[in-house]
């Protein structure tokens, strides 16, 4: 399942994630991601589809996570579950809905969250993983985007925060990825994985 997959690979990264984020932030981002996930996990049916493990996902992270992300990421993961569940059920039509779903979350978390690539926040994955995706031929080669994410998460460690707490610790950050863009990354090494199985 593909959210097992993202905790698991979000539980391998939390002292990371956290060390990251303690260089921006108040360092709770690993704990918050990985706890969230766990919440995803005790949820979700033993028999939940795609469309099904988006829609947990995307309740438990409006609903019941605190701090800046969990609300930004459950509005990225409710406009994936609503794009997948008017999905048909091939295969690129369900790729095609993820993309579809990719950018209409991405728009979400821009116009509520009022950042823009650059700014060092989850953006600067998410946007240049789509970006691929939107680019690239069918099918899809996850692989590659997921790539493309982690790419860019580390090309954070370069810019300087406008957004956040990170924005009031001026250039202390430098050097270290962002937090939250290495978090999208690890989401996008999960649908990777699942989308290649």
């Amino acid at each position: 399942m593909l959210m097992r997959t993202y905790l698991d690979l979000t539980t391998e990264a939390h002292a990371s994630l956290t060390a990251m984020d303690q260089a921006a932030g108040d360092g709770d981002f690993g704990d918050n991601l990985r706890d969230a996930l766990r919440l995803v996990d005790s949820r979700m049916p033993d028999d939940a589809g795609l469309a099904v493990e988006f829609a947990v996902a995307a309740t438990c992270f409006l609903d019941e996570v605190g701090g800046t992300s969990g609300p930004l990421i459950g509005l990225l993961l409710q406009e994936i579950a609503a794009a997948l569940a008017a999905a048909p059920a091939g295969r690129s039509e369900v790729d095609d809905a993820l993309v579809a779903g990719l950018a209409a979350g991405i728009a979400a978390v821009q116009r509520v969250g009022e950042a823009q690539v650059g700014d060092r926040t989850m953006l600067d994955s998410l946007v240049p993983a789509l970006d691929l995706l939107t680019e690239a031929p069918r099918p899809v080669d996850w692989a590659a985007v997921a790539a493309e994410a982690r790419r860019a998460a580390e090309a954070t460690a370069g810019l300087k925060a406008r957004m956040g707490r990170a924005s009031y610790v001026g250039e202390r950050a430098l050097g270290t990825p962002d937090a939250g863009a290495v978090g999208m990354a690890l989401f996008f090494a999960a649908l990777a994985q699942e989308r290649t199985a």
